[in-house]
């Protein structure tokens, strides 16, 4: 058995969003459908469809290649970005070689901050939207 180490992991946004990437978290959930009825003397409950949430954070870049799709009008070939009826693109979450998290995602809000220390840091927070779900690779 090996351990993880945070330095082994990655994210890749959908295209159009560059940055310095040094931290992301993402949190696994289900849908909970509600069945109780009447009769019922307890609350009735199944999972649903799977869903990921969460957010890349590291620091932004200056150049032709390194833009980030605050609105998504700067350039009409950035899909499933930060835009109005935007479909979702394909991002993975790496934890290490081999331990893959491949979806489609919409980056649903970007946060950015310039400190006069010299940090000019930028946050992406996603959803999943991808019909067919996740696909995990885990290296055992």
């Amino acid at each position: 058995m090996a351990i993880i180490q945070g330095k082994d992991g990655a994210c890749v946004l959908p295209s159009g969003n560059a940055a310095l990437i040094n931290t992301w978290s993402a949190t696994f959930s289900h849908v909970v459908n509600d069945f109780t009825s009447f009769g019922n003397t307890g609350m009735v409950r199944q999972l649903g469809l799977p869903d990921i949430q969460g957010s890349a954070g590291g620091f932004m870049e200056t150049g032709s290649s390194k833009d980030i799709s605050l609105f998504g009008s700067e350039e009409s070939s950035k899909t499933g970005q930060h835009t109005i009826g935007a479909a979702g693109a394909a991002m993975t979450l790496t934890i290490a070689s081999g331990c893959t998290i491949v979806f489609s995602a919409i980056i649903d809000t970007i946060s950015i901050n310039s400190a006069v220390a010299g940090d000019a840091s930028v946050t992406f927070n996603f959803q999943m939207s991808d019909a067919n779900g996740a696909t995990v690779a885990w290296d055992d």
